[in-house]
């Protein structure tokens, strides 16, 4: 879990957040890990029970950049749907315009941020010597 690093930036009703990743998988992941912290306002992340159960994700979307929006706000839908915040992600195949993952959760008494969406507003994807960086702002 040591492949990339994130951090928060205060953005008026909304938090920036700056990911990165030594490959995509790895910033995909960082970027799951980066909600699941500003959702539950703790670091290192809990770890789900091994009895909890998996759920696997399969999105597909029309570029690299939309899958990442679409991958947050699949975590998000499933937080809000499941009370669950998902701790322990896995991307199994990442592709330009598909994903699939198997996810693990948590279910905390509250939450310290309510997270309503990953947005498109400043959204960047680069790729650079080292890695990957992403720039995605969430509504919250």
């Amino acid at each position: 879990m040591e492949s990339g690093t994130h951090q928060f930036e205060p953005h008026v009703s909304e938090v920036q957040l700056r990911i990165s990743g030594t490959g995509l998988p790895e910033l995909f992941e960082e970027a799951g890990y980066a909600l699941a912290e500003l959702m539950l306002g703790e670091a290192p992340l809990p770890q789900p029970s091994p009895e909890s159960a998996m759920e696997r994700v399969a999105l597909v979307a029309p570029d690299t950049e939309a899958l990442l929006v679409d991958w947050l706000n699949e975590l998000i839908a499933r937080s809000d749907l499941t009370k669950r915040v998902y701790t322990d992600l896995v991307v199994d195949e990442l592709q330009e315009r598909s994903l699939r993952a198997h996810i693990r959760g948590v279910s905390p008494p509250v939450l310290k941020t309510a997270v309503k969406a990953a947005t498109f507003h400043g959204l960047e994807l680069n790729e650079h010597d080292d890695g990957f960086t992403a720039t995605v702002v969430l509504d919250v």
